[in-house]
């Protein structure tokens, strides 16, 4: 896979609800029909938002609008789940609610993240750990990351609201391991502060198939991802490109977006491209997001203008349309034919 991601089912349920604001991941796009996206809270089941329910505004172009790898957050407006049908609306959703959706999928992921490393190193499947545990706890409390936090300062005990017994399979055997297993995973992966570490590099290719050749080796680059430390990329301006990630230890970070960097060098170099550091792994303010590639590249705001919140992506490959990547290619080649003269 080209990114690391938390995957299953972080809640109780397995479909949401209708009016449920959920995060989703997008797939592909139609300008006939719609856009499909992935419930990346629900096991990445597929879900269609209609071209009617993408925006308020007259539409010219979805590729506009959205792009594909990007995460956006929907309304659920109707669910069949004998068929397994879900419709979706991005219209519908208030800019005053993204805020909050976004920390609670963050909360969610981050505990699915730690049922999936203590099930996997235990060998139980993850569905049984979360039934006992996380799930419960959320269905109590709003968020399974608030009761832990307390019970990890010791201002309440998780354990007390959690069985082991059931449902499913009966775990009461190994419940001192797997809670103390958990308490672990917790303290270094939950609690601890985040970094977020930056890398530059400049990636070109003016072979026939440059711009295949570009994307094919920005996408090697997600092979370092790591379960605690993933990789995003994103265009600054070509060929210039930001490697990012998100850790709690600065020189796992870096041997991650070095391992990214050769992965990447690698590939557009056996492709007949050139590769080129910019810049070094190094730490970048967080404060908001894009913080990092304002303090180096002075864009200031060039993302997220748009309050409208039609334009706010994350930072994958979703940034790397080919549309985007072949106007910049003939930009370019036209600048080095002007140097060239």
């Amino acid at each position: 896979m080209a990114n690391f991601h938390a995957t299953g089912r972080f809640y109780q349920r397995e479909y949401p609800n209708l009016e449920d604001l959920v995060v989703v991941q997008v797939l592909k796009i139609d300008d006939k029909s719609g856009v499909y996206v992935s419930l990346l809270e629900y096991d990445n089941k597929e879900a269609m938002i209609n071209i009617g329910e993408v925006s308020k505004r007259r539409i010219r172009s979805l590729a506009k609008l959205l792009r594909v790898g990007s995460t956006e957050i929907c309304m659920v407006v109707s669910v069949d789940e004998e068929k397994g049908y879900i419709n979706l609306s991005k219209k519908r959703v208030a800019a005053e609610d993204c805020a909050p959706t976004q920390d609670s999928f963050a909360k969610a992921k981050a505990v699915h993240g730690v049922m999936q490393h203590v099930a996997q190193s235990n060998d139980i499947p993850v569905e049984e750990l979360c039934s006992k545990v996380s799930w419960p706890l959320t269905d109590k409390f709003g968020h399974a990351l608030d009761m832990f936090k307390k019970h990890i300062n010791s201002e309440d005990d998780a354990w007390q609201h959690v069985d082991f017994s059931g449902p499913g399979l009966d775990l009461s055997d190994r419940k001192e391991k797997l809670q103390k297993d958990i308490e672990t995973v917790l303290q270094r992966r939950l609690l601890a502060s985040v970094l977020r570490l930056q890398a530059k590099c400049e990636v070109s290719c003016s072979a026939y198939e440059g711009i295949d050749a570009v994307k094919a080796a920005l996408m090697q680059g997600f092979k370092a991802s790591k379960e605690e430390c993933e990789v995003s990329i994103k265009l600054i301006a070509h060929p210039v490109f930001a490697l990012s990630c998100m850790c709690r230890d600065k020189e796992a970070g870096v041997k991650v977006l070095d391992e990214a960097m050769a992965y990447i060098q690698k590939a557009i170099e056996a492709a007949g491209g050139s590769y080129k550091e910019k810049s070094r792994p190094t730490f970048v303010q967080k404060d908001a997001e894009g913080d990092g590639d304002k303090k180096d590249d002075g864009s200031g705001s060039s993302s997220g203008s748009d309050s409208s919140g039609e334009e706010n992506q994350d930072e994958t490959m979703g940034n790397l349309d080919e549309e985007q990547l072949k106007a910049l290619e003939a930009r370019a080649a036209k600048d080095d034919d002007e140097d060239s003269d």
